[in-house]
C-alpha cells in the first residue's frame, strides 16, 4: 500500500450507532417451550499481548507500556471481568428454569454434584484459557465448589485446533487459495474498506517510521509495518497471513487490550487511543485480518470441525468420546473455554456473522456463542437458537457487574441455512454434517 494513500486517509473515524448501549435483544420462546440444554463456546478473558514488548517496540515509534503479567497471561481483572459474565449467565439460566432456582446446580457446595448440570471446558494448551475457564465456573455456579476440567496443563488439545492437531489437516494449497480468493484475488491488496483503519493505526503506532518520504524508517531504523509484501505461510498444519494487515491487526488488538486491560485512557497507544472512538478506529483491521484466516469457510469447516462435532453432541444429548471434551449425560449447561480463533471458525463453518453494540471488537475477550435448546411441550419438537453473549467496551475495561438492569449485550444469530431465527434439532444436525469434511467426521 502506499505510502501516500496511508498519510492522506482521514484518522478520526468514529463508529456512530454502533456505540449505542446494548438493548435486550431477545427471541423469547413461546409459552410452551422449556429450556432443555445450552451448550457454550466462549473466548477466554483479557490478556497481556502474545508479543513481547521488544518485538512490539520493532514496530512502533515508542515503548510499550508494562503489563502486570508475562506475555499471552490472563491477568487478574480479566479473571474478574469473565467471572462477572459467569454470574449473569448462571443467573439468566436460573431464571429461565434450565437450572433451577438453587445456587448449586444439583446439590449443595462442594463435590462433584455441582458438576453434573454444569460442565466447563478450558483449553489445557494455555494459561488464560485455563484460568478463564475456572474463573468462569466460578461465575456460573458462585460458591459451589464447581471446577473445570481439562487435559493436563500445557499439553495440546486437538478439539481446539483440529487442523494443525492432525484430526482434520488441511491442504496446503487449498488454503492458500482461499484466502487470496477471500481477499479479492491479491494477497497484497489492502481492500479499501479497511485502507482507513490501516492509515488510522499508522498514526497510533509508528507516524514517524511510516511517515511520507521516509526512506529508512524512523531513527531507530525499524520498517513501517504497514508497507511490504504478504504472503500466505503454512505454520505447522495452521495457516497464516504475513504482511502489513497481519501485523497490523496484532498491533490494532494489542492496543485494543491495553484498554480493556484499564490502563489509564494517556498510556492507551500513547495517548492516541484512549478513548472508544479511536479504538473503533483501528480495529476493523484486526477484524478484517481474523475474518480472512478464521472466518473463511475452507479454513474455518477444518480448524472448526472438532468443536462443531462437540456442539452437535451438546445440542443433541449424545455421548462425547475422545477427542471430545468427555460431557457428563446429565448435563443441561456445557462451558466450552477457548480463543477468538475457535469463535471465528465456528460461525465461518455455519455462516454466522455479528457486529456488537458497544464493542468493536468481534470477538473481544469473554465472547460467548450460545446454542440453546429448547422443546415445544405441545409437539415435542426441539429447536436451536443461537445467540452471542458479550460485554462492552467499558464493562470489560471496568470488570462491571452485570445485572437485569445492567445486562450483558446479547444478539441474536439467525442461522442462514435454516430460513429463519432458529433449526429444528434435526435441521442444525445435518447442516453442521454438510458444513464438516466427511474424512473429519468421525
Amino acid at each position: 500500500m502506499r505510502k501516500g494513500l496511508i498519510l492522506g486517509l482521514a484518522v478520526g473515524l468514529v463508529a456512530g450507532s454502533a456505540w449505542a448501549a446494548p438493548t435486550a435483544n431477545s427471541a423469547t420462546p413461546a409459552s410452551h417451550e422449556v429450556l432443555e440444554r445450552v451448550v457454550l463456546l466462549s473466548r477466554h478473558g483479557v490478556r497481556s499481548p502474545t508479543k513481547g514488548l521488544a518485538e512490539l517496540r520493532r514496530l512502533s515509534d515508542q515503548d510499550w507500556p508494562a503489563w502486570p503479567v508475562d506475555r499471552g497471561i490472563l491477568t487478574p481483572h480479566g479473571a474478574d471481568a469473565i467471572r462477572q459474565l459467569g454470574l449473569y449467565l448462571g443467573a439468566q439460566y436460573r431464571e429461565r428454569g434450565l437450572l433451577g432456582p438453587d445456587r448449586c446446580p444439583a446439590g449443595g457446595p462442594g463435590g462433584d454434584s455441582a458438576g453434573d448440570q454444569v460442565f466447563v471446558w478450558g483449553d489445557s494448551g494455555d494459561q488464560r484459557t485455563r484460568a478463564s475457564a475456572q474463573a468462569l465456573a466460578e461465575g456460573l455456579a458462585p460458591g459451589c465448589g464447581l471446577k473445570a476440567h481439562g487435559l493436563a496443563p500445557d499439553s495440546p488439545d486437538v478439539l481446539f485446533d483440529a487442523a494443525s492437531g492432525g484430526v482434520c489437516p488441511m491442504d496446503a494449497a487449498e488454503a492458500t487459495k482461499a484466502v487470496v480468493a477471500a481477499n479479492g484475488g491479491d494477497i497484497n491488496a489492502v481492500p479499501a474498506s479497511i485502507a482507513p483503519a490501516l492509515a488510522a493505526l499508522v498514526q497510533v503506532v509508528a507516524p514517524k517510521a511510516c511517515a511520507s518520504g521516509a526512506t529508512s524508517g524512523s531513527p531507530s531504523g525499524q520498517a513501517c509495518f504497514a508497507t511490504g509484501p504478504a504472503k500466505v505461510v503454512d505454520k505447522g498444519g495452521e495457516v497464516k497471513v504475513d504482511g502489513p494487515l497481519a501485523r497490523g491487526a496484532m498491533l490494532a488488538e494489542s492496543i485494543f487490550l491495553e484498554y480493556v486491560q484499564g490502563m489509564p485512557a494517556d498510556q492507551v497507544g500513547w495517548g492516541r487511543a484512549g478513548t472508544p472512538q479511536a479504538l473503533a478506529a483501528i480495529l476493523p483491521v484486526h477484524d478484517y485480518q481474523a475474518d480472512l484466516t478464521r472466518r473463511t469457510p475452507y479454513i474455518a469447516s477444518h480448524n472448526g470441525a472438532l468443536l462443531a462435532r462437540q456442539i452437535v453432541v451438546g445440542v443433541t444429548g449424545g455421548t462425547a468420546t475422545a477427542p471430545l471434551a468427555p460431557v457428563p449425560a446429565g448435563a443441561k449447561l456445557i462451558s466450552i473455554l477457548g480463543h477468538d480463533t475457535n469463535l471465528s471458525n465456528v460461525a465461518g463453518l455455519l455462516g454466522l456473522d455479528w457486529t456488537l453494540p458497544g464493542q468493536p471488537d468481534k470477538t473481544a475477550p469473554d465472547t460467548t456463542l450460545a446454542f440453546e435448546v429448547s422443546r415445544d411441550t405441545v409437539t415435542g419438537q426441539r429447536y436451536v437458537h443461537v445467540v452471542l453473549y458479550y460485554q462492552t467496551l467499558d464493562d470489560l475495561r471496568q470488570a462491571a457487574a452485570l445485572t437485569a438492569a445492567h445486562p450483558a449485550g446479547k444478539v441474536d444469530l439467525p442461522l442462514p441455512a435454516c430460513g429463519g431465527d432458529r433449526c429444528t434439532v434435526e435441521d442444525f444436525v445435518a447442516l453442521v454434517r454438510k458444513a464438516v469434511p466427511a474424512s473429519c467426521w468421525r
